[in-house]
């Protein structure tokens, strides 16, 4: 090669460079693959077409290009990095770690090994996960939080298996140190949030001046920005009242159809309580439904060891219910007096909800409403419950064809309603207050699986 083509090469490779950087992909492509025709040993160039195609959504073809980046200069860190990062978008942790062991038994070391090396042990936990082996997913998740303490992430998935395996309290202290790590005090900057609907806006307003005792000051950081949790300690008595489990009531879920019973008086008095300042005092409020009502999710803070203490004893008090069927999810929604129309016609994925109000009745405008009604017609499998929960006109179709009837059943503050999942369901029409204290809040705890039969 005489020196105005090694100069044409070099001035491709620059070229390749500036359109990578500059996003422009299918370039940078190009002149990557006109200088390995001259030049097929060269680690740069391969390393850097390799990342172009895992960035053209073309892992599996970008991989030998950092396969041979690395084989050219294995004394380059970042090609080990490179070619494990490419591993792990081919869906090949497995190989990936294997890859990082040798990187580290030939002296590779530091954060950028240590991360990969989470990354990796997560997604072998995703891989577990997905085929059903729980087990085998907590010890990979364990094994990415215990590299990488601050991976907020892998917290989630470990606490979510927890759960699901019977390790409710242990999940949700994960559940917990994933919402520290994305809202505390030692977060990254969160990008600036697109304008919230006016729902979200006056809800926050309102939890300010809560929490600030009072008309909060000019100066007071908004609630998007705290993060304060409340006290939920488990109670030393019970948090369920155990009181309630009858042999009629259960008489009832075992006979009646639609498969609902109510349940008032659910929680002890204590544990509602704590609930009730938990929900007000903690800034957990994060998700937003565009139907006027925001929710709060484990992740984000709803999970506290009360709640695994009342999801634990859900279980333990009503076994014949839920003996068969794991925990799998909670959830607590708040529904503003004003601008809320509730939840639309929906089936849940899961064998059975436990749905609660916390809410004190003095609120409640409309006694007769402000619960939830129930159809006694269930979605017949996952995708027909997939598609129907989107199209609210197409659910009231199926509805009224099917000749289905409803069930009202009013808000009660500390009523419960356990009912199979698979019941179409919403929010009753809604009469609240005005006030932050009487915004109307439930909790939602699903549990088995949606196949799963529940008599």
């Amino acid at each position: 090669m005489g020196m105005s083509d090694a100069a044409s090469l070099d001035a491709a490779m620059e070229a390749a460079v500036a359109h990578q950087r500059a996003g422009r992909l299918a370039e940078a492509e190009r002149l990557y693959r006109k200088v390995l025709q001259q030049r097929p040993v060269d680690a740069i160039a391969n390393h850097n077409l390799g990342a172009v195609l895992a960035q053209s959504s073309q892992p599996e073809q970008g991989l030998a290009f950092l396969k041979r980046a690395l084989q050219a200069e294995p004394a380059q860190g970042q090609y080990w990095l490179s070619y494990a990062r490419g591993l792990l978008a081919c869906g090949r942790p497995d190989e990936a770690l294997r890859l990082l062991e040798t990187a580290r038994q030939r002296g590779l070391s530091g954060p950028g090994l240590d991360g990969m090396a989470a990354q990796a042990q997560a997604d072998l936990g995703a891989a577990h996960s997905a085929n059903g082996r729980l087990a085998e997913a907590i010890a990979a998740y364990r094994r990415a939080v215990a590299i990488r303490p601050e991976f907020a992430e892998a917290h989630f998935h470990l606490a979510a298996a927890l759960s699901q395996t019977g390790a409710i309290a242990e999940g949700f202290e994960h559940f917990m140190r994933r919402a520290d790590l994305v809202y505390g005090p030692q977060a990254p900057p969160r990008p600036p949030s697109p304008l919230e609907p006016a729902h979200k806006l006056k809800h926050d307003r309102e939890q300010r001046d809560y929490l600030a005792g009072g008309q909060a000051p000019p100066g007071a950081p908004a609630v998007a920005d705290m993060f304060r949790i409340a006290d939920g300690a488990r109670l030393s008595g019970p948090a369920v009242n155990p009181a309630n489990a009858t042999p009629e009531l259960l008489a009832h879920w075992s006979r009646d159809w639609p498969q609902l019973v109510v349940i008032d008086d659910f929680l002890t008095p204590p544990a509602l309580e704590k609930l009730r300042l938990y929900c007000a005092g903690s800034t957990i409020w994060r998700r937003i439904y565009q139907a006027g009502y925001i929710g709060a999710t484990p992740e984000d803070g709803f999970a506290c060891p009360l709640l695994a203490q009342i999801a634990e004893e859900i279980q333990a008090t009503y076994p014949a219910i839920f003996a068969p069927h794991r925990f799998r999810y909670l959830g607590a929604f708040k529904y503003d007096s004003e601008l809320s129309t509730g939840t639309n016609t929906h089936a849940d994925n899961s064998a059975v909800n436990v749905n609660f109000y916390i809410t004190p009745d003095e609120a409640n405008l409309d006694p007769a409403h402000g619960g939830m009604e129930i159809w006694d017609v269930c979605a017949p499998d996952e995708p027909t419950m997939r598609h129907y929960n989107g199209d609210e006109a197409a659910v009231r179709a199926f509805l009224a064809q099917s000749g289905a009837k409803s069930t009202i059943v009013p808000h009660r503050a500390n009523r419960a309603v356990f009912f199979k999942s698979a019941l179409f369901h919403k929010t009753d029409q809604c009469a609240f207050k005005e006030g932050y204290l009487n915004k109307r809040i439930n909790v939602s705890l699903l549990f088995g699986d949606l196949d799963a039969p529940t008599r």
